[in-house]
Protein backbone atom coordinates (compact mmCIF):
# COMPACT_ATOMS: atom_id res chain seq x y z
CA UNK A 1 0.00 0.00 0.00
CA UNK A 2 1.22 3.64 -1.06
CA UNK A 3 1.83 5.99 1.50
CA UNK A 4 0.31 9.90 1.52
CA UNK A 5 4.21 10.56 0.88
CA UNK A 6 4.22 8.38 -2.31
CA UNK A 7 1.32 10.48 -3.63
CA UNK A 8 2.98 13.95 -2.72
CA UNK A 9 5.99 12.65 -4.41
CA UNK A 10 4.35 11.77 -7.51
CA UNK A 11 2.38 15.23 -7.05
CA UNK A 12 5.97 16.81 -7.03
CA UNK A 13 7.05 14.79 -9.91
CA UNK A 14 4.63 15.86 -12.26
CA UNK A 15 5.08 19.58 -10.97
CA UNK A 16 8.32 19.25 -12.19
CA UNK A 17 7.09 18.20 -15.41
CA UNK A 18 4.71 21.03 -15.76
CA UNK A 19 7.20 23.80 -15.10
CA UNK A 20 9.13 22.15 -18.12
CA UNK A 21 6.45 22.08 -20.33
CA UNK A 22 6.57 25.97 -19.26
CA UNK A 23 9.84 26.20 -20.83
CA UNK A 24 9.12 24.03 -23.84
CA UNK A 25 6.64 25.97 -25.04
CA UNK A 26 8.65 29.15 -24.83
CA UNK A 27 10.99 27.32 -26.91
CA UNK A 28 8.41 26.29 -29.12
CA UNK A 29 6.78 29.89 -29.35
CA UNK A 30 10.68 31.01 -30.37
CA UNK A 31 10.54 28.62 -33.21
CA UNK A 32 7.00 30.08 -34.38
CA UNK A 33 8.41 33.36 -34.42
CA UNK A 34 11.98 32.25 -36.63
CA UNK A 35 9.30 30.08 -38.90
CA UNK A 36 6.71 32.21 -39.60
CA UNK A 37 9.14 35.32 -40.31
CA UNK A 38 11.20 33.27 -42.81
CA UNK A 39 7.78 32.06 -44.66
CA UNK A 40 8.24 28.50 -45.92
CA UNK A 41 11.74 28.06 -44.77
CA UNK A 42 11.25 23.90 -43.94
CA UNK A 43 14.46 23.97 -41.89
CA UNK A 44 12.49 26.38 -39.80
CA UNK A 45 9.17 24.60 -39.40
CA UNK A 46 11.38 21.39 -38.26
CA UNK A 47 12.34 23.17 -35.55
CA UNK A 48 9.25 24.12 -34.84
CA UNK A 49 8.05 20.39 -35.67
CA UNK A 50 11.17 19.41 -33.13
CA UNK A 51 9.66 21.34 -30.29
CA UNK A 52 6.18 19.70 -31.13
CA UNK A 53 7.96 16.34 -30.97
CA UNK A 54 9.45 17.47 -27.48
CA UNK A 55 6.25 18.59 -25.79
CA UNK A 56 4.75 15.63 -26.17
CA UNK A 57 7.59 13.51 -25.32
CA UNK A 58 7.18 15.32 -22.08
CA UNK A 59 3.71 14.67 -21.79
CA UNK A 60 4.29 10.99 -22.11
CA UNK A 61 6.89 10.97 -20.07
CA UNK A 62 3.76 12.37 -17.76
CA UNK A 63 1.56 9.90 -18.54
CA UNK A 64 4.48 7.21 -18.09
CA UNK A 65 5.05 8.47 -14.21
CA UNK A 66 1.19 7.62 -13.46
CA UNK A 67 0.79 4.18 -15.16
CA UNK A 68 3.99 3.10 -13.13
CA UNK A 69 2.79 4.32 -10.11
CA UNK A 70 -0.83 2.99 -10.21
CA UNK A 71 -0.79 0.35 -12.81
CA UNK A 72 2.19 -0.35 -14.44
CA UNK A 73 1.51 -3.06 -17.36
CA UNK A 74 1.65 -1.88 -21.20
CA UNK A 75 1.81 -4.01 -23.67
CA UNK A 76 4.71 -3.42 -25.35
CA UNK A 77 3.29 -3.22 -29.35
CA UNK A 78 1.36 -0.77 -28.62
CA UNK A 79 1.59 1.03 -25.50
CA UNK A 80 2.03 4.41 -26.96
CA UNK A 81 -1.47 4.47 -28.22
CA UNK A 82 -2.62 2.47 -25.18
CA UNK A 83 -1.12 4.93 -22.42
CA UNK A 84 -3.24 7.76 -24.00
CA UNK A 85 -6.33 6.09 -23.91
CA UNK A 86 -5.11 4.83 -20.70
CA UNK A 87 -4.87 8.37 -19.08
CA UNK A 88 -9.08 8.62 -19.27
CA UNK A 89 -10.16 5.92 -17.42
CA UNK A 90 -11.01 6.33 -14.07
CA UNK A 91 -9.77 3.44 -11.98
CA UNK A 92 -12.13 3.29 -8.82
CA UNK A 93 -10.46 2.86 -5.68
CA UNK A 94 -6.82 3.19 -6.97
CA UNK A 95 -7.01 6.35 -9.20
CA UNK A 96 -8.59 9.67 -10.87
CA UNK A 97 -8.70 9.65 -14.77
CA UNK A 98 -6.18 12.31 -16.10
CA UNK A 99 -8.36 13.74 -18.69
CA UNK A 100 -11.64 12.80 -20.61
CA UNK A 101 -11.79 11.41 -24.07
CA UNK A 102 -12.37 14.34 -26.15
CA UNK A 103 -8.84 15.33 -24.90
CA UNK A 104 -7.02 12.40 -25.32
CA UNK A 105 -7.72 12.81 -28.82
CA UNK A 106 -6.07 16.12 -29.18
CA UNK A 107 -3.23 14.46 -27.27
CA UNK A 108 -3.02 11.81 -29.47
CA UNK A 109 -2.67 14.03 -32.78
CA UNK A 110 0.35 14.82 -30.96
CA UNK A 111 1.50 11.30 -30.55
CA UNK A 112 0.79 10.43 -34.27
CA UNK A 113 2.86 13.92 -35.06
CA UNK A 114 5.89 12.34 -33.01
CA UNK A 115 5.62 9.19 -34.37
CA UNK A 116 5.64 10.46 -37.87
CA UNK A 117 8.34 13.31 -37.25
CA UNK A 118 10.54 10.53 -35.43
CA UNK A 119 10.22 8.08 -38.55
CA UNK A 120 10.84 10.75 -40.78
CA UNK A 121 13.87 9.60 -42.79
CA UNK A 122 13.03 9.77 -46.95
CA UNK A 123 10.05 11.77 -46.67
CA UNK A 124 10.15 15.70 -46.32
CA UNK A 125 8.15 17.35 -43.39
CA UNK A 126 5.03 19.08 -44.66
CA UNK A 127 5.27 22.72 -43.09
CA UNK A 128 1.11 22.68 -43.62
CA UNK A 129 0.87 20.32 -41.46
CA UNK A 130 2.96 21.77 -38.94
CA UNK A 131 1.55 24.72 -39.24
CA UNK A 132 -1.76 23.15 -38.49
CA UNK A 133 -0.90 21.08 -35.16
CA UNK A 134 0.65 24.28 -33.99
CA UNK A 135 -2.27 26.41 -34.25
CA UNK A 136 -3.73 23.52 -31.65
CA UNK A 137 -1.18 22.90 -29.45
CA UNK A 138 -1.43 26.21 -27.41
CA UNK A 139 -4.64 25.36 -26.46
CA UNK A 140 -3.79 21.64 -25.69
CA UNK A 141 -1.11 23.30 -23.41
CA UNK A 142 -3.37 25.38 -21.88
CA UNK A 143 -6.51 22.73 -21.38
CA UNK A 144 -3.73 20.10 -20.16
CA UNK A 145 -2.35 22.55 -18.02
CA UNK A 146 -6.10 22.21 -16.54
CA UNK A 147 -5.91 18.68 -16.09
CA UNK A 148 -3.25 18.35 -14.66
CA UNK A 149 -4.00 20.97 -11.58
CA UNK A 150 -7.23 19.16 -11.48
CA UNK A 151 -5.13 15.76 -11.35
CA UNK A 152 -2.91 17.23 -8.59
CA UNK A 153 -5.61 18.30 -6.41
CA UNK A 154 -6.98 14.51 -6.79
CA UNK A 155 -3.26 13.15 -5.70
CA UNK A 156 -3.14 15.86 -2.48
CA UNK A 157 -6.79 14.86 -1.14
CA UNK A 158 -5.80 10.73 -1.52
CA UNK A 159 -2.47 11.75 0.69
CA UNK A 160 -5.12 13.43 3.21
CA UNK A 161 -6.97 11.08 3.46
CA UNK A 162 -4.13 7.96 3.86
CA UNK A 163 -2.63 10.74 6.51
CA UNK A 164 -6.05 10.81 8.36
CA UNK A 165 -6.94 6.79 7.97
CA UNK A 166 -2.80 6.35 9.67
CA UNK A 167 -3.17 8.86 12.58
CA UNK A 168 -6.49 7.25 13.04
CA UNK A 169 -4.86 3.91 13.39
CA UNK A 170 -2.36 5.00 15.74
Amino acid sequence: MRSADDYLRLSGELALDIALLVKLKEKHEKAVVRATQAGDDDLLWAAVGYTIHNIYCLLENYFLRIAKFFENGLDSGSWHAELVSRMCIEIPGLRPRLFDTAFAERVDTLRRFRHAFRNMYQAELDPRRVKILNDDLPGIIDEFSSWHAQFAQALQTIATIIERENSQAT
